[in-house]
């Protein structure tokens, strides 16, 4: 992407605060102002304290040839006193007053640059993790959660960075160096062009020295979103971890990655700090060369005067600072850009069309659902997962998948809620095709229970009533209890209100499944999906938790995935996969009465023991 566009792209973040922004360049000039003044009367004292004929200096009229005579006669004619010391006492009033203001303008300044600064990095982070959640599955499928983190908490913050930090300053410091050149000009324009000379070479390293902070902040920020997804991963899988002894093995791995990360960071401090000892280096050079030709001029008694050829330098040395400080905005820009280019490649990334839920824009579900010819491989591979997939789930059936792991009963329960789309083929409610239908909508039609449940670090009943804002304690207590979940709810310390831990860490595997299981009940959604729901179960959890399923799929429509074919004797149809095909389907009875039947191998493999 275009640098100037990208930039521009950033600053559509600070539109909000444009007029508090246009505040800031006020005040920056102001403080500018007070700078100026102080540094061209800090000069002009000296000659007043010790040439005290100055005093005689009246104000001419205006011209270009002689501003800078205009200039100090004027400063005069205001500081001047009968006495050197009532001179002095002006001076220092007027030193107070003007330091006073320009220290009050800047904290003022730096308060409403920290103001304008939060407020965009939480409009920013707001914008993208909005935009994150409505990314499809397939982008979560081919980005590390680490990475997608990474973005929203480091890249927003350095994209905010380069604009707030330096906007303010990309007016004021170009406008500071302007008005040093301007005096450097009217004191002694011959002079001066010799400094203009210098100015395009230190222009042209710094622009390279951005571009190389650039590339090497690019890497810096994709260290750390390694870094990130290495630690992430770590926490979330500890228990994998200290079971298979693998602390040493992972705190390597983290090692390794930290390395490259302080590697990374340290060649980009490197090359962004090089452009300050540069700028000062030529600017010595520059001063020292014009001390001694300036100098030379005084001694002799030729050219500029004592008072003139002091402020001359004194101008000139300070003009590098706005100089220093463009070549450090320019770095930090350059660190911006980096981390735009990120930010918005996943605010670029397509988003699945979500809308707030209307109760009329679910598809009606009246007879079936239907897949005909149903073809499916995930994006970016070539290996087909289903082929050729064709049947029907009739409304309040119940519908059983079964098969060896990898035969793409999971892959079906993705395709109904759109959590990806079908390749080839066509899945459709009532005749509908499901694609034609609101999104959200759509998903409002189905609950899911699945082997891996979803829980929340939150309360017992907010983790119950998540999605169904308007449920009432009432309801989520009948939940509960037809869940068969009740029971261990009221013995937890706090009973609802007990904060259950990341994904329930502090319950067991069927008490976390009794708690989606009343999830899915407080939403009484007329499609459930059950996905191996109580594989993963011991015996008596297994027990508690098929009766509450038992419950659940009452008068609902269900598609059920299960290993263990006891939780599906009674579905009212079986298919079997195989290699993303469908190879068998009938009852229970249908398939066991097939001496050949693969499902038969998978009944008798479970129920006739070791042999």
């Amino acid at each position: 992407m275009n640098r100037a566009r990208l930039y521009f792209r950033m600053l559509g973040f600070i539109k909000p605060y444009v007029p508090l922004l246009a505040l800031t360049v006020i005040l920056s000039f102001c403080i500018v102002s007070f700078e100026a003044t102080s540094l061209w009367i800090s000069t002009t004292l000296i000659t007043t304290l010790f040439n005290p004929n100055a005093a005689g200096i009246a104000v001419p009229g205006f011209s270009a040839s002689n501003l800078n005579t205009t200039i100090k006669a004027a400063v005069y004619a205001v500081i001047q006193a009968p006495t050197p010391v009532g001179t002095l006492a002006r001076v220092c009033i007027i030193f107070i007053v003007a330091y006073t203001l320009k220290n009050t303008f800047n904290f003022l300044n730096s308060l409403l640059v920290a103001f304008i600064n939060l407020r965009v990095v939480r409009d920013m982070r707001n914008t993208l993790y909005a935009h994150v959640l409505k990314l499809p599955v397939t982008y979560y499928d081919r980005n590390r959660s680490g990475e997608i983190i990474s973005r929203i908490i480091n890249d927003v913050g350095q994209v905010n960075a380069a604009m707030t930090n330096t906007l303010s300053k990309l007016v004021t410091e170009p406008v500071r160096l302007l008005a040093f050149l301007t005096a450097l000009i009217i004191i002694k324009w011959q002079m001066t062009v010799m400094v203009l000379l210098v100015y395009p070479v230190l222009g042209f390293i710094i622009v390279k020295i951005g571009q190389s902070v650039r590339r090497r902040s690019k890497r810096v920020m994709e260290n750390l979103a390694g870094l990130m997804s290495v630690l992430h991963e770590t926490v979330s899988g500890i228990r994998a971890v200290k079971m298979f002894n693998m602390n040493e093995a992972e705190a390597k791995k983290f090692r390794a990655e930290n390395q490259r990360f302080i590697r990374n960071s340290f060649r980009s401090t490197r090359t962004r700090e090089i452009s300050s000892p540069l700028t000062e280096t030529f600017g010595l050079a520059l001063a020292v060369s014009l001390l001694w030709y300036g100098g030379s001029q005084v001694l002799a008694g030729k050219g500029m005067n004592a008072e003139d050829f002091i402020r001359y330098l004194t101008i000139l040395l300070i003009s590098y600072q706005p100089l220093k400080a463009l070549a450090g905005i320019n770095n930090q820009v350059q660190t911006g850009l980096a981390a735009a280019e990120r930010f918005f490649a996943v605010l670029d990334a397509q988003t699945e069309k979500l809308v707030p839920f209307r109760a009329d824009s679910a598809p009606a579900f009246e007879r079936e659902i239907s897949l005909t010819h149903v073809t499916f491989s995930y994006p970016g591979a070539s290996e087909t997962v289903l082929d050729d997939i064709s049947f029907t789930v009739t409304k309040g059936s119940i519908v059983a998948l079964i098969g060896s792991s990898g035969a793409g009963k999971s892959t079906v329960l993705d395709l109904l809620p759109r959590f990806y789309d079908v390749t080839r083929g066509v899945i459709a409610i009532d005749g509908r095709d499901i694609r034609e239908c609101d999104l959200v909508g759509l998903r409002h039609l189905f609950g899911i229970v699945s082997q891996e449940t979803i829980l929340f670090n939150d309360t017992v009943a907010k983790n119950i009533a998540y999605g169904c804002d308007a449920a009432t304690p009432a309801l989520v207590t009948a939940a509960a209890k037809a869940a068969n979940a009740l029971e261990f709810i009221e013995k937890l310390p706090k009973g609802m209100e007990t904060v259950i831990g990341e994904k329930g860490v502090l319950l067991s595997g069927g008490q976390c499944q009794r708690l989606a299981i009343a999830r899915a009940l407080l939403r009484n959604p007329p499609i459930l999906i059950l996905d191996e729901a109580t594989s993963s179960l011991d015996t008596e959890s297994e027990r508690l938790v098929q009766t509450a399923i038992n419950a659940l799929i009452t008068n609902r429509t269900a598609i059920v995935v299960a290993h263990r074919l006891s939780t599906i004797r009674n579905a009212d149809r079986i298919l079997v996969l195989d290699k993303g095909r469908i190879i068998e389907e009938g009852t229970h009875e249908e398939l066991i009465a097939r001496p050949d039947s693969r499902y038969k191998y998978f009944y008798d493999i479970q129920f006739s023991g070791p042999a």
